[in-house]
């Protein structure tokens, strides 16, 4: 409020004139104090001497008009103390604080004027005439913060509010708010034993039972039901999930992989999938183990292996693949059956890198790989009619069960369920689509096609590491074999050792009788094995029956088959003659009906000489995959030289390229041969 004011701004309030010149001449007759303004001949006049009813009007026009400025919660002069305090309000009470705090403001404006009971009053009498400014008007009611109708003002009010903010400062407006209540009820206890269980039982349930152990001291279910929600999640369902899934509801460190360079970390895991496949062994149905190596800089698929379940043999196949691209550094694995080994062990350590085994019930970790198969295999699983899987409506599920196995039994096949050939096929376009998809883990870049900012993918990723300088550590094919194969002690014996329930030869091995030695095996290739000293010197590959040849010369079976049928026949014609009590003579072969034998001994005589006979030649298929693979290849020069084969032969020549042990044994003599070269 101002102090001093001209005869033009009195003229007709209220107890003076309605003009300026009677106003002058009011002020003359009853000699006003009066002043000159500043810059100007206009007179003006003391607020103090101005009539009761002019200053009421002046202070109402003052309070309706002024717009006080926004009121800043904190001032500069509050002590280090309130402005914790401060920090600790709700919204709610901050709302409040500040609302009161525009009333205190305008009364301390106000007493720069006129004293502090007055302009209380005075605030007082125009909240109850509604003549507040609309600033102070729609403060009224939050600062009140009053649940019933009656919000206005009272000079008891005003007085508080001031003697509480000139004692703690704005924090003291602040108005106190009830806390829940965190004690434990004494029932608690018993209760929380009936209701944190792994079974997960109702709140109706726990209290059921409660109430039925501990009669005396029970609650209503509505006082326990408000405990609960007084509780955090983790802490309600303590119990009722195991410390793994209770890590669901737990703070968590996120790793961030943006220091780390493309083969810096290779993590691998198993993942049974959930649909079903056609055994290639049995041709019953059966659900593969997939075994997947990720490199965590990048988050590319760099190796895979296909099984029946979890198994070392899985995993040295994947990882196989995956050092192809780049030897790593660490290699970060669960504690499964087919990583927690010495064989996996000792073929990283022989590789040169670190094999670090994630913490038990820790699969937060590893969230990478863990995430990875829900993106590749969980997706590619629900793209087949035998999906399984949780997500599959159960009805439509026994369905495509009940079916598939009345067309296995029936006719030894289904459409309902893939082929491992056509499930193969699959899973290469679903590697393929996964590492060339952008990856939300990765890296924003603007997409040279589109100019819109995406995620890189995978493959991008590892293209911008070469790019920027880094290049993978590839070994030959040849070392990297070596280094792949896992290596165990065994005696040799007379040029034999034994591995696996097979035995293999090698002359060399001869000076070395009784003697142990190292016997290096390949995953993937059962008939040779790479036998070395202790000292680690190469001795040579011994074959698998390397030794072994015919019992008797071929020749010499021959003409004991032409002898044992011999007999026979002879056996056969003493029969017929004490059968018939007649002379029986053997004749030449003929097409045409015997004349000397009636026709139950001439069935006889014909079932004796189809025992006698030999056994035509049949089509013998090897266990050995690399040996399979080699009689492909002696089919396919025999037919490119025009020699027919048996429908056998070329019924499994045809069909045998389209399975994926041709492909990797062709792959690794292509590799073998690049190394030569």
């Amino acid at each position: 409020m101002r102090n001093w004011f001209t005869a033009q701004e009195l003229a007709g309030l209220p107890g003076l004139p309605g003009t300026a010149r009677n106003v002058k001449a009011m002020a003359a007759r009853e000699q006003w104090e009066g002043q000159h303004r500043l810059g100007s001949k206009a007179i003006e006049y003391a607020f103090a001497i101005l009539p009761k009813e002019t200053q009421t009007a002046l202070i109402a026009a003052s309070v309706t008009e002024t717009q006080p400025q926004q009121v800043a919660e904190l001032q500069p002069n509050t002590t280090e103390r309130d402005a914790i305090s401060a920090s600790r309000l709700s919204e709610d009470q901050r709302s409040v604080m500040t609302a009161r705090l525009a009333f205190v403001r305008e009364i301390e404006r106000m007493s720069q004027t006129i004293s502090q009971q007055r302009a209380i009053d005075s605030l007082v009498a125009l909240a109850k005439a509604e003549q507040l400014s609309p600033y102070l008007t729609e403060r009224v009611q939050r600062a009140n913060d009053r649940k019933t109708g009656d919000r206005s003002l009272s000079e008891r009010t005003l007085k508080r509010w001031l003697s509480d903010y000139r004692q703690h400062g704005e924090t003291g407006l602040a108005p106190a708010r009830r806390q829940k209540d965190m004690s434990l009820p004494a029932w608690s206890a018993s209760f929380l034993t009936c209701y944190q269980r792994p079974t997960k039982p109702s709140v109706e349930a726990a209290y059921a039972e409660f109430a039925l152990k501990h009669p005396a001291e029970r609650p209503s279910i509505h006082v326990v039901r408000r405990f609960l929600n007084k509780l955090s999640a983790e802490a309600r369902e303590r119990g009722r999930r195991t410390p793994q899934e209770l890590k669901a509801l737990q703070p968590f460190k996120r790793r961030t992989t943006k220091n780390l360079y493309p083969c810096d970390v290779f993590t691998a895991d198993g993942h049974k999938f959930d649909a079903e496949v056609l055994n290639p062994r049995t041709g019953k149905p059966y659900r593969p183990e997939t075994t997947t190596v990720l490199d965590v800089a990048t988050r590319k698929a760099v190796g895979i292996s296909i099984g029946e379940a979890e198994s070392t043999i899985g995993v040295l196949d994947a990882l196989r693949d995956a050092v192809q691209y780049g030897m790593f550094a660490m290699f970060y694995v669960d504690n499964g059956s087919g990583f927690a080994n010495d064989t996996v062990r000792e073929v990283v350590d022989r590789i040169g890198g670190t094999m670090t085994h994630a913490l038990p019930y820790n699969s937060q970790a590893r969230g990478l790989i863990e995430r990875s198969h829900q993106t590749i295999w969980v997706n590619a699983a629900k793209k087949l009619t035998s999906y399984i899987g949780a997500d599959m409506d159960k009805h439509a599920g026994t369905k495509v069960h009940r079916i598939s196995r009345k067309q296995l039994r029936e006719t030894g096949t289904t459409r309902l369920i893939p082929t491992f050939a056509e499930f193969m096929a699959g899973v290469e376009y679903e590697l393929d689509i996964y590492n060339n998809t952008p990856h939300r883990g990765l890296e924003r870049f603007r997409d040279p096609l589109t100019g819109k900012l995406r995620h890189m993918s995978p493959n991008e990723a590892w293209d911008a590491a070469r790019a920027e300088g880094w290049e993978p550590m590839v070994a030959s094919s040849e070392l990297l074999n070596d280094l792949m194969r896992p290596q165990v002690l065994r005696p040799t014996r007379r040029g034999e050792v034994t591995w696996a329930n097979e035995t293999y030869f090698l002359d060399a091995l001869r000076n070395f009788h009784g003697d142990e030695i190292r016997l290096a095996y390949d995953v993937r290739d059962a008939s040779r094995v790479w036998v070395r000293t202790l000292d680690g010197d190469l001795i040579g590959e011994a074959l698998l029956d390397g030794n072994a040849s015919d019992y008797m010369p071929k020749a010499m079976i021959e003409k004991a088959y032409d002898k044992r049928e011999s007999g026979q026949m002879k056996r056969a014609v003493d029969k017929l003659e004490t059968l018939t009590g007649k002379r029986v003579e053997m004749i030449a072969p003929t097409s045409a009906p015997s004349a000397q034998l009636s026709a139950d001994q001439l069935a006889e005589a014909q079932r004796f000489a189809q025992l006698a006979a030999p056994q035509a030649q049949t089509f013998d298929l090897p266990s050995d995959p690399t040996a399979r693979y080699h009689l492909w290849h002696q089919l396919a020069d025999r037919l490119s030289h025009g020699e027919a084969l048996t429908d056998e032969e070329a019924q499994w020549h045809n069909r045998y390229p389209k399975h994926p042990d041709f492909a990797s044994i062709r792959r690794m003599f292509e590799f073998a041969e690049q190394a030569r070269a």
